[in-house]
């Protein structure tokens, strides 16, 4: 009985199901046993139980048009494999295995009529157990339980259509790697893991339009890992961390019409690592063309010849004529990033980087009129010796469609640490004629933290907040394009002892209308707030181009410098200190 080889074959294809229904049931216990299930052409029911090593159950079930295709297998012991083929239908699947080394594969093939549904359930217990799950042409619902150490769970969902891609992945122990790739589609994903040295990757790839990419992972414990990757939609992704050197990688690159990404992190550890990098792409170069319309008038007139003497009154030139001229408008990128990153703990790092573009400008209609320079006859009839005096008049009228390409930009990040010896680096870019804003705020509460911003472009805003001792905090601002009322605006706090606090802001373009507003507000001993404000040094255009400084330090020994450049708009500086042994520097130019 040791090396027992029991094969059941059941074969259910008759021509009749589809009015009936094809129920199997099998039960094999021993070694290396085969169970082998077809079904085709109705409702089809099938159950498989197999207690021992290496056995073997493969179910397959067709054509169950606008009925049901459910099947279930169970295996006990070491070195199982299942797999379960379903196609055409509702498709309903649960394996379960417990033991070592097992194995199971389910493919699930459905339809786009709504309603029709993939559903597949696997739960593995155990150690080194493998689930891979492929899901097409439907509804797909898919969720994968695992627990013990060194399970595998892959899941690929493709092709839903209008419809939906569901998978949900669970997993208890450690060394866990759980798989998603979600495609075409409004896809769904959730990932838990709770244990050490987990993997979750997930990656998410929709289409154009109003589809959606949403994945939520969720971790416990030690050096778990967490990759996402969303791309062509609308993507909303929700990782939380708990524990010990965890890391948290979120990527997302929104469809060409530039969606929004929506990003949320949050850590509570020693140790933990969030980055998430965000991307959203706007419209791809075409054709445009440039309308050119002539119009060319003249008053009535006479001429003369030497023959034929005086003419008679011509009624004057009026012609009109069109031209098209073909110009290739330069792709834009354009969205909507915002992203929010909360740790709790010692030793975080959190980085941010938005990237939005989109939009073309510089299009518009150019009208003049030219008088030609030579003339075509004579007002009335006079001495023919004379010079003529009636000169045509051409109107033109060029229409540009808008061909040069804008980055805009509406970025927004909030990144609070509570702890030592944490990390925030916050990075927005973008440019536009009329920009939206860069909004982003960092908030430590702890010592020996260190908060980095960099805005490039749009209505700049950043606030700093630092509780604590030995912290660093750096914000710099800068508008090398930019379009109208740009402005710099960076507010720093930090309350403490040995702080720095460190404000670049700059207005590169004489174009525009752009402010610098800075403050920066220190209460303890040995603070150092250093602002530098540039306008450039071309003259500025407008009004509205100030440099403004405010710095407030409020503690023995502290330092404020305070450098304004400018060629030709207000320099304004406020330094006040309260205490004993402080210095305060500015230079304006």
């Amino acid at each position: 009985m040791k090396h027992l080889t029991t094969l059941a074959i059941l074969l259910a294809t008759t021509s009749l199901a589809s009015a009936a229904s094809n129920e199997s049931f099998i039960v094999q216990a021993g070694q290396q046993n085969h169970a082998l299930a077809v079904q085709n052409a109705g409702n089809n029911t099938q159950a498989t139980v197999q207690l021992g090593r290496h056995n073997g159950a493969v179910t397959l079930q067709n054509q169950a048009s606008a009925r049901n295709n459910q099947s279930g297998t169970l295996q006990i012991g070491d070195y199982n494999g299942a797999v379960i083929g379903q196609t055409g239908g509702n498709n309903t699947q649960g394996t379960i295995q417990g033991g070592v080394g097992n194995f199971a594969l389910t493919t699930q093939t459905g339809s786009q009529t709504p309603g029709k549904i993939n559903d597949s359930t696997t739960a593995q217990f155990g150690v080194g157990n493998g689930s891979i799950v492929d899901q097409t042409d439907g509804n797909n619902k898919q969720n994968t339980l695992q627990i013990g150490a060194g399970n595998f769970a892959a899941t690929t969902q493709g092709s839903a259509g209008n419809n939906h891609n569901t998978s949900s992945t669970t997993q208890f122990g450690g060394l866990n790697g759980a798989f998603v790739n979600q495609t075409g589609g409004n896809n769904d994903q959730s990932t838990l893991s709770v244990g050490v040295g987990n993997l979750a990757v997930t990656n998410q790839v929709g289409v154009n339009g109003s589809r959606t990419n949403d994945s939520t992972t969720l971790q416990f414990g030690a050096f778990n890992r967490s990759f996402v990757g969303q791309t062509g939609g609308d993507n909303d992704q929700g990782t939380l961390q708990f524990g010990y050197g965890n890391l948290s990688l979120t990527g997302q690159n929104s469809n060409a019409q530039g969606s929004t990404n929506t990003s949320a992190t949050f850590q509570a550890g020693v140790g933990n690592k969030s980055i998430t990098n965000q991307l959203s792409s706007g419209a791809l170069s075409q054709q445009g063309t440039i309308v050119t319309f002539k119009h060319k008038t003249s008053d009535p007139y006479y001429t003369w010849g030497l023959f034929s003497g005086w003419s008679s009154l011509h009624a004057g030139i009026d012609e009109s004529s069109t031209s098209f001229t073909p110009i290739t408008l330069a792709g834009y990128n354009g969205g909507v990033n915002t992203s929010a990153t909360i740790q709790v703990g010692v030793g975080n790092k959190a980085f941010t980087n938005q990237i939005a573009q989109g939009g073309r400008y510089g299009g518009g209609k150019t009208e003049f009129s030219l008088p030609s320079l030579l003339p075509v006859g004579y007002s009335q009839k006079v001495n023919h010796f004379s010079l003529p005096d009636v000169y045509p008049s051409t109107y033109t009228s060029i229409t540009t469609p808008d061909f040069l390409p804008v980055n805009a930009v509406d970025n927004n990040a909030a990144t609070l640490q509570i702890g030592n010896k944490n990390t925030g680096v916050t990075l927005q870019s973008g440019a536009s004629v009329l920009p939206t804003s860069n909004n982003s705020l960092t908030a430590q509460i702890g010592d020996d933290n260190t908060a980095i911003a960099s805005q490039v472009n749009g209505l700049n805003y950043q606030g700093t907040v630092q509780i604590g001792k030995g912290n660093v905090a750096a914000t710099n601002q800068v508008q090398p394009y930019g379009g109208s009322l740009t402005a710099n605006a960076a507010a720093t706090i930090q309350a403490g002892k040995y702080n720095r606090a460190f404000t670049s802001q700059s207005v590169a373009n004489p174009l525009i209308a752009g402010m610098n507003g800075s403050l920066i507000a220190q209460i303890g001993n040995g603070n150092t707030a250093i602002a530098a404000q540039s306008t450039g040094m071309q003259p500025m255009i407008g009004a509205l181009n100030t440099n403004t400084q405010a710095t407030v330090q409020v503690g023995n020994g502290n330092y404020a410098v305070t450098a304004q450049n400018s060629a030709s708009v207000t320099n304004t500086s406020v330094t006040a200190q309260f205490g004993s042994g402080n210095h305060a520097i500015t230079v304006q130019h």
